[in-house]
């Protein structure tokens, strides 16, 4: 495996600090975890559309898939990452190649319970503060990239590490 957590943690505590600097319309220091959970949720809600998980119920709807969807990914690892500075719950990030294999067994077979799964695992971790849902979605948001996308561990690792050093930019 190609992914190096505890460097990408490191990097991400840049943007951690940064950019809520940089916001047109400042929140409350209350509220930043808050928005964290938001963003995070929303990036899932865009995925679970880009990968066609769902059926859309109105009538005239149409999907546009895309190769984004990958860059859309690595945008949600960074989310959990900011999430977890936040939360000081970095020692559920680091995962070496073994914990990810593990997380190969019990394979989804429907993308919609993975996410929905996803968001209520997210939901209960804000609300309850529950390091335990936190970590439980983190290694389901991993399954769902390299398992069930099957998103490569070496493309992945390029697509997290650009995006964290746009932060130098």
């Amino acid at each position: 495996m190609e992914l190096d957590f505890a460097t990408y943690l490191r990097l991400a505590r840049a943007m951690f600090l940064t950019v809520p600097d940089e916001w047109e319309r400042p929140l409350k220091r209350d509220d930043l975890l808050l928005n964290d959970y938001l963003n995070l949720m929303q990036t899932l809600t865009s995925l679970s559309s880009q990968t066609e998980a769902i059926n859309f119920n109105l009538k005239g709807t149409k999907m546009v898939i895309s190769d984004p969807s990958k860059t859309l990914f690595a945008q949600g690892l960074i989310q959990f990452l900011l999430i977890s500075l936040k939360q000081q719950w970095t020692h559920l990030m680091v995962l070496e190649a073994e914990d990810l294999e593990k997380l190969r067994k019990f394979p989804q077979r429907n993308l919609n319970h993975q996410y929905m799964g996803l968001m209520t695992m997210l939901l209960n971790s804000y609300h309850q503060k529950r390091q335990s849902d936190f970590e439980h979605a983190w290694h389901s948001y991993l399954k769902l990239g390299l398992f069930e996308l099957n998103l490569e561990p070496v493309e992945l690792n390029e697509l997290v590490m650009q995006q964290l050093n746009q932060i130098d930019e």
